[in-house]
């Protein structure tokens, strides 16, 4: 059971590098922007960790200013995939905050959900913007050429 839930816990994981890495490749300010601040994000976040690879304070802040700079760029780009990202994001950070303050709160469900919203979610999140990216620079240059 644990080999099983650790594959798709890690096959987020490939998606968001595979997404991300074509928003550091192919996308505009805001997908690049938003790529670079969580690729640093997901590096600095194992060192934060306290013993027993729990998130502690520091992570939990680190992934709010985070969230509060995906939603900076929500506003400043006006499209949607940023709210998606910012609603993974904000997801996290609420589970970082269940995972540090509610006692009762179990592992499983904490990597659940950092693995469906903060691999799965911010992954597709980026794919959107790319794909989205992609698809205003083909019309954009489809309206040159026919001008």
């Amino acid at each position: 059971m644990e080999f099983w839930h650790l594959v798709w816990v890690w096959s987020a994981r490939l998606l968001f590098w595979t997404c991300g890495g074509l928003a550091i490749w192919r996308g505009g300010w805001a997908e690049r922007s938003a790529a670079i601040v969580v690729f640093i994000a997901w590096v600095i976040t194992p060192h934060l960790a306290n013993s027993h690879y729990d998130p502690g304070l520091a992570t939990l802040l680190l992934d709010a200013s985070v969230t509060v700079f995906c939603y900076w760029i929500a506003l400043k780009s006006r499209r949607i995939w940023p709210l998606f990202l910012t609603a993974c994001m904000l997801a996290t950070v609420l589970s970082h905050f269940a995972a540090d303050f509610v006692p009762t709160f179990g592992y499983f469900a904490y990597i659940t959900t950092m693995g469906l919203m903060g691999g799965y979610g911010v992954g597709l999140s980026f794919g959107v913007a790319v794909w989205e990216c992609e698809h205003l620079r083909k019309t954009a240059l489809r309206i040159q050429n026919s001008a």
